[in-house]
């Protein structure tokens, strides 16, 4: 528990300690690589018998047996998973083939993109951070490897698409295609194509929620239907806690507010990150959705990922004299750190690192 807390206080003091005198771009450069390294170390230095549920220890196994095997074997004994993330899993291992070297590959690539995209768009990239660890996809990315990498994939896809340009969205195809080999679902980031010719009105809000509401209806026969579509028998029922997902709810819908909120002064606001908000809207719908069926938090993640993007933007361009609106990014920065210490013991749980375990190595 305590190197989690004390990942995120590094963070914090990086920011406190970084004179604004440098200028903030040297200000934000310094602050994303310190807190890179530390996020870095943090996640690939996990021992992975540990955590909670069974993922990170199946993909340390897959790890450790894509050097002990041939490819052809290997292949074959994980049939069910996805080939390109067999074949990343080989390629790492013929650089490296030490055990644990997958986790830091997954924590850097994952890292480094969200921080990419954050310092691109975030009008503060410490907020942006704060967000992304407590509200964005980082506790996911803890343990859902494969999907991690698609949805970063994604993200530069997204980037690409943002340029509006035939060229680029040809790569951005390319992109989510080479993501579908590493996770199937990533096929359902093809809508963004769709959704970025809407153009986000109040009735766009009022028919997302009654399509989801529709959905809802209909959502065994929709999962049922994609499962023929993948081959796959992802389940349908939802285990968690009745009031389980709401924070997360509650953040999107204040992402948001704080987007209207924004536009009731500049206009021109939207014509900036509607795209991002679609996106964003489709994520909450998505996991609104996961109430009915597990399996469409999973599909959320490919768009959700934004509100780290979103939220800061809302609160940093709220322009009016309140001392509220002044002292907001203070504030919300102090809630995201009571509820990460509170999920720190709930939910990511006791923290060891690999060499506390190292008799404990499995190769079969």
């Amino acid at each position: 528990m305590w190197v989690w807390i004390f990942m995120l206080l590094s963070i914090v003091a990086f920011w406190v300690m970084i004179p604004d005198a440098l200028g903030k771009k040297k200000k934000n450069l310094i602050f994303l690589v310190l807190s890179f390294a530390v996020i870095v170390f943090v996640m690939g230095s996990r021992s992975p018998h540990l955590m909670y549920g069974a993922d990170l220890r199946n993909y340390y196994r897959m790890f450790t047996r894509s050097y002990t095997m041939g490819f052809e074997q290997y292949l074959q004994r994980y049939e069910i998973i996805e080939t390109g993330y067999l074949i990343l899993n080989k390629i790492v291992s013929v650089i490296s083939p030490l055990p644990y070297t997958f986790q830091y590959v997954e924590a850097a690539f994952c890292t480094g993109i969200m921080f990419w995209y954050i310092y691109r768009n975030a009008d503060s990239v410490f907020i942006a951070v704060i967000t992304y660890i407590c509200f964005g996809s980082w506790q996911f990315f803890l343990t859902g490897f494969k999907q991690a990498f698609a949805v970063c994939i994604c993200i530069i896809a997204l980037e690409c698409m943002k340029k509006n340009k035939t060229s680029w969205d040809v790569l951005a195809a390319g992109l989510i295609l080479l993501a579908t080999t590493i996770h199937v679902t990533a096929w359902v980031f093809v809508l963004t194509f769709i959704i970025r010719r809407i153009r986000i009105t109040k009735m766009v809000m009022v028919y997302a929620a009654c399509i989801t509401l529709i959905l809802l209806v209909f959502i065994d026969d929709i999962v049922a239907f994609g499962n023929s579509i993948v081959k796959k028998n992802y389940t349908l029922k939802y285990y968690g806690n009745t009031f389980g997902g709401l924070v997360p709810i509650a953040v999107y819908l204040g992402a948001l507010l704080l987007t209207y909120l924004v536009w009731t002064r500049d206009k021109s606001y939207i014509d900036k990150v509607g795209f991002e908000v679609a996106i964003l809207i489709f994520g909450l719908c998505f996991y609104v959705l996961r109430y009915s069926a597990s399996i469409m938090e999973r599909v959320s993640v490919f768009f959700t990922p934004v509100v780290s993007v979103i939220f800061t933007n809302g609160i940093m361009r709220q322009r009016d004299k309140s001392t509220l609106t002044r002292i907001l990014p203070i504030l919300w920065a102090v809630f995201c750190i009571i509820l990460f210490v509170y999920r720190s013991q709930s939910q990511l749980g006791n923290y060891r690192f690999f060499w506390e375990y190292l008799e404990r190595l499995i190769y079969v």
